[in-house]
């Protein structure tokens, strides 16, 4: 019995330090790959965001415009919105016309034809993301 104790302990090893490296270089180029395609989902996830929020907007502000004769624009309404006159979001929510304002990280303003289009982009700018 004690022969069969002392064989076993010396045939017992572990892994060795270049096995356990390399492993852990494995996991680490796994995790890299995983983080890099989840990093693009949530940008792509805040585009569609903006853009659906840009269209809602739009519907609110042609209500809006529909029941005042105006369109929501900061530093007061107007018939005829300036190019890049920024769109009133707490005007239309107080309309009850919007139930929420969107996020900080998008903004809308006004085109300069055809009259009353907004257009929406993400903040800081994203090129690629645009609403009309």
């Amino acid at each position: 019995m004690k022969r069969a104790r002392k064989r076993s302990g010396r045939n017992q090893g572990g892994f060795t330090l270049v096995e356990l490296l390399v492993v852990i270089a494995i996991l680490g180029i796994l995790a890299a790959i995983v983080l890099f395609n989840i990093s693009g989902v949530s940008a792509s996830a805040a585009c569609n965001a903006m853009k659906t929020d840009g269209a809602t907007i739009q519907d609110s502000a042609d209500l809006y415009y529909n029941n005042t004769g105006k369109y929501p624009v900061t530093g007061g309404d107007t018939a005829t919105p300036a190019c890049a006159a920024g769109v009133n979001i707490g005007e239309i929510t107080g309309a009850n016309l919007l139930h929420q304002a969107p996020p900080a990280t998008e903004a809308f303003t006004y085109n300069a034809s055809p009259n009353g289009t907004i257009h929406g982009q993400l903040v800081p700018d994203v090129a690629t993301c645009r609403y009309n």
